[in-house]
C-alpha cells in the first residue's frame, strides 16, 4: 500500500476504527514496515485522538435539544398543509447543482432568442404599416398641421396598392 494512501486513512478510517479486516492488516503492515508513516500516525494521535479522549463527552445545553424539537414540529405542521407538501416537492429541484442552472438558463436565453429573432417577421403586415401612418397623420391634422394635406400624396397610393386596395 502506498504512503500517501495509507496517511489518508490514519486520518480518517483507520482512527475511527472504521476499515475493514483486509485493509486494517494492510495499514497495520504498512506501518510496521514505514517509519514516515508511523511517525505520522503518532502525531495523528497526539493532535487528532488523545485530545478528544480526553475531553469527554459533551452535552448541549437543554435550550439546544428545545430549539430542536421546536423546528421539528414547525417542520410537522408545514408537511400537514397543501402549500408545506408543495414546497416540499420544489425543494429537490432548488438544490440542483448550478452546472443544472446554466444549462437552463443559456437554453431559456437561445429561446428568447429565437422567439423575439421571428416575431417581428411573422407578424409584418402592409396594412399595419399604412394603418399606422393613418394614425399618425390624423393625429397631426388634429393638432392644427394643415402642411401635410400639401404634401405629395404617392407614398399613401404605393401603401394602398401594395396592401389589395
Amino acid at each position: 500500500m502506498e504512503c500517501k494512501k495509507v496517511r489518508d486513512r490514519l486520518i480518517t478510517d483507520y482512527v475511527d476504527k472504521e476499515l475493514g479486516t483486509e485493509e486494517n492488516t494492510e495499514v497495520g503492515r504498512h506501518l510496521a514496515a514505514c517509519s514516515g508513516c508511523r511517525e505520522f500516525s503518532e502525531a495523528v494521535q497526539r493532535s487528532a485522538v488523545i485530545p478528544f479522549k480526553e475531553a469527554g463527552e459533551m452535552q448541549p445545553d437543554g435550550v439546544v435539544w428545545q430549539r430542536i424539537q421546536e423546528k421539528i414540529e414547525t417542520e410537522r405542521a408545514r408537511s400537514g398543509n397543501w402549500f408545506g407538501r408543495l414546497a416540499d416537492a420544489w425543494v429537490p429541484l432548488l438544490r440542483m447543482p448550478p452546472p443544472v442552472f446554466r444549462v437552463a438558463f443559456v437554453t431559456a436565453l437561445i429561446l428568447v432568442v429565437v422567439v423575439l429573432a421571428k416575431w417581428p417577421s411573422s407578424y409584418a403586415d402592409p396594412a399595419y404599416g399604412y394603418i399606422s401612418e393613418q394614425m399618425t397623420f390624423m393625429g397631426e391634422l388634429r393638432s392644427g398641421n394643415a402642411d401635410l394635406m400639401n404634401g405629395d400624396l404617392k407614398d399613401y397610393d404605393q401603401m394602398f396598392e401594395a396592401i389589395g386596395g
